[in-house]
């Protein structure tokens, strides 16, 4: 064999090696394109399941005839089956409150505010609702936005989207102006239930009933109401109800003076009767004067006292005693210790915790909850 032909011999042996090995190593190389390489592609976020959606509250159902009555005792408010008390607060300016159905993803509101701007008509009362006062209102929520605004009548009417976490939600919101104060209601609901959005507005609104024999009092007091005995008082909302059960007697503490309401099957035909019975209400009890009264369309008295106690201390009280259409009678009675004061002559200014007493009613004819 010649110099040439084994050069060439050896060439031809050394391409069909590296033929052989390049198609055992190719396949194994081209089978890893794409996993050697992952690093290099953007990841994908996984994306998070959308929130079910609660099928619409069937309106068929619902209606408001039983009612909350805030804890403030100036107004009641419908609440539809399904819904229950919330939330409720008081402050000289507003009135608020809310009634809940987590299963509908929904909630009613009721806020009744003092009118310091003097607003008058319904474009005033529209300006007055602006992105501020909104902003505050929505602040439980993780944003909103404002999608429609009308007046209807003598009221404003917003629609709004709203968001909290992950829920989307809608709402329309009505306010109006009535004895001088802004009243505002709200439905909420899941985005799916536009139509029963607006007949839980409609039914939340007409259904707000302000309690006339409150009509000028003070917003930032509470109430006592006990559905039983039919009878109702304000206070302090610092003070505290210790002891109280329907159609039981009530206690209610507060500044050192100390308020029980009560009803007994009592009858008092004069003004003699009547002090005659705050004499022997317990010992050392000595009347000061006594005035007939009409309170809210019920006929008693009130009766001023000077109390001493075993030990030699004096208090100073006040009983209202009025005649219910129960045949029975409703006893507020407050007193004072360490105060020598005839409580029927005294300044209402400089003794401002007598409104707890003076503010005593009968209200045979509400039929209302409380929280």
């Amino acid at each position: 064999m010649g110099k040439t032909t084994k050069t060439f011999t050896y060439i031809i042996g050394i391409v069909m090696t590296v033929a052989m090995v390049g198609s055992l190593i190719l396949p194994m190389l081209s089978s890893q394109v794409g996993t050697g390489d992952s690093y290099l592609e953007t990841p994908q976020p996984t994306p998070f399941p959308e929130p079910t959606l609660p099928p619409p509250p069937d309106i068929a159902t619902i209606d408001f005839d039983s009612r909350y009555l805030h804890r403030s005792g100036l107004f009641t408010v419908g609440v539809p089956q399904g819904w229950s008390p919330a939330t409720d607060s008081s402050t000289a300016d507003e009135l608020r409150a809310g009634l809940n159905n987590n299963d509908a993803l929904s909630v009613l509101e009721v806020r009744i505010s003092k009118n310091h701007a003097g607003l008058d008509d319904v474009e005033a009362l529209s300006a007055y609702l602006d992105n501020t006062w909104l902003g505050q209102t929505w602040s439980g929520y993780t944003g909103w936005d404002e999608t429609g605004r009308k007046t209807v009548g003598d009221s404003v009417q917003i629609d709004f989207n709203l968001r909290r976490g992950r829920s989307h939600l809608i709402a329309r919101q009505e306010s109006w102006i009535m004895n001088g104060d802004i009243y505002s209601a709200r439905a909420i609901t899941a985005e799916n239930a536009a139509q029963e959005l607006k007949y839980l507005l409609r039914g939340v609104a007409e259904s707000v009933e302000r309690l006339p024999i409150y009509a000028d009092a003070p917003f930032d007091q509470d109430a006592y109401f006990d559905p039983l005995d039919r009878h109702m008082t304000r206070f302090p909302s610092h003070w505290e109800v210790t002891d109280a059960a329907a159609g039981l007697p009530a206690t209610i503490v507060g500044d050192t003076a100390v308020l029980v309401l009560s009803t007994l099957d009592v009858a008092l035909a004069n003004e003699e009767e009547a002090m005659d019975w705050i004499e022997n209400w317990r010992p050392g009890v000595k009347a000061h004067q006594v005035e007939a009264v009409e309170v809210a369309g019920a006929p008693g008295f009130r009766v001023s006292y000077r109390l001493r106690t075993l030990d030699g201390a004096v208090a100073s009280g006040l009983a209202v005693l009025l005649h219910g259409t129960d045949n029975r009678l409703h006893v507020a009675n407050v007193r004072m210790p360490d105060l020598d004061e005839d409580l029927l002559a005294a300044d209402a200014v400089e003794y401002a915790w007598l409104s707890a007493v003076t503010s005593f009613r009968l209200v045979p004819d509400l039929e209302a909850s409380v929280q």
